[in-house]
């Protein structure tokens, strides 16, 4: 154990130059003897066996080198290298041990070829045990990798598994519930309120289970996100802004709209870029203290993207909420909940972006960029919602 530890410290993240240095030794040992041969006038040099074992080495010198520079690029783990380190010792060592045993049994003729084979079978031991080594690590990190994919895969299905469970709770049992305690608000309100403040409390009953289950339809509509099906297909965003606007007037009361929206602009998305619109346009006039708000909507085609810019005439958004305003926030600690948070996923999911441009005691900004499409006329066209006066 205290050996191992040693190689892993001792290696480190070095190996690759630790094997090009290795490569450049044993390079520089066979330029010594080629050097000192020619020095000597030895006749060694030209013999066959010794030419041979250049001729044979200098691939494997080749690919130390090689090997090298392989693993200072290869996205190899570091923690590979200790394995990969102790097969080329331990094979180089077991050619060399190998030759030795041949040499006390056949002993060359010269040192000069004594030298000349030690260093071949170093070469050619280390060459191979390098290769092994490498092969081995890859083969392991392959082996790794797709088993954590696999651990992912199955995590993530029981992660859906669970959320659908969850979903259907809050659909069938939570939202059931809302839709009572809605429903009773509103027959006190009517029925049984006998004083402003009693209709007042009864007004926040409403609005408070309409919010809850405003946030279980974003949590389906999220799980719709990552079920796996997202698919996008050419939209009419001028039409799918003109019922987004029209539904805002019906249930938000009087609002000054200002519109500047060409017919008939395509974006790539889908049915659920509604939410996008609907999402920013409530915030626009729900988070509104002027004493009529106003909402300006622009649409900009382009050739690559269509720009939606939406603005309003609110109090702005509080410093401590603009770096997070798109992140999912935990609990109710935010005056956006849900909303621009599922925006940004669903804008994300279409390959668009969605930011605050300006914010502001005069009011906000929001853009939205989705990439451009054109109209798909396979499908059968739907009539035009009708258009909001300016």
């Amino acid at each position: 154990m205290h050996r191992l530890a040693g190689i892993d410290s001792g290696v480190g993240d070095r190996l690759p130059e630790y094997v090009l240095g290795f490569g450049a030794l044993l390079t520089l040992v066979l330029c010594g003897e080629i050097g000192v041969l020619l020095a000597a006038g030895s006749t060694v040099g030209l013999d066959g066996v010794f030419l041979i074992g250049v001729v044979t080495t200098l691939p494997f010198l080749a690919g130390i080198s090689f090997g090298g520079y392989w693993l200072r690029d290869a996205d190899l783990s570091p923690s590979r290298y200790p394995r990969i380190a102790g097969w080329i010792l331990g094979s180089a060592l077991v050619f060399l041990l190998i030759n030795v045993a041949l040499i006390a049994v056949m002993p060359p003729e010269s040192w000069a070829l004594v030298v000349g084979w030690l260093r071949w079978a170093v070469a050619l031991g280390a060459g191979v045990g390098l290769l092994i080594g490498c092969i081995e690590a890859r083969a392991i990190e392959r082996s790794l990798a797709a088993e954590r994919a696999a651990l992912r895969a199955a995590h993530l299905e029981e992660q859906r598994d669970y959320l659908d469970y969850l979903n259907t709770v809050l659909r069938h049992e939570v939202l059931n519930a809302a839709t009572v305690i809605n429903g009773y608000a509103s027959l006190l309100r009517r029925e049984a309120a006998t004083t402003d403040q009693h209709r007042e409390w009864a007004e926040i009953v409403m609005d408070e289970s309409d919010e809850m289950a405003t946030v279980i339809d974003d949590v389906r509509v999220l799980l719709r996100t990552t079920d796996g099906e997202w698919t996008v297909e050419p939209v009419d965003v001028s039409r799918v802004l003109r019922d987004e606007l029209q539904k805002l007037e019906h249930r938000r009361g009087p609002v000054d709209l200002e519109t500047s929206i060409p017919p008939a602009v395509y974006v790539r998305a889908n049915e659920l870029v509604a939410r996008v619109f609907g999402n920013l346009l409530v915030n626009a006039v729900e988070h509104n203290d002027a004493e009529r708000p106003r909402v300006s909507v622009t649409v900009e085609p382009g050739p690559d993207t269509v720009r939606i810019e939406i603005v309003d005439n609110g109090p702005g958004i509080p410093d401590a909420e603009v770096d997070a305003l798109f992140d999912r926030i935990e609990g109710r600690g935010s005056s956006h909940g849900l909303g621009l948070y599922l925006v940004q996923q669903l804008v994300t999911g279409f390959d668009g972006s969605v930011e605050l441009v300006e914010t502001g005691s005069d009011g906000s900004v929001f853009a939205v960029e989705l990439p451009a499409a054109t109209a798909d006329r396979s499908s059968s066209d739907s009539e035009p919602a009708p258009a909001v006066e300016n």
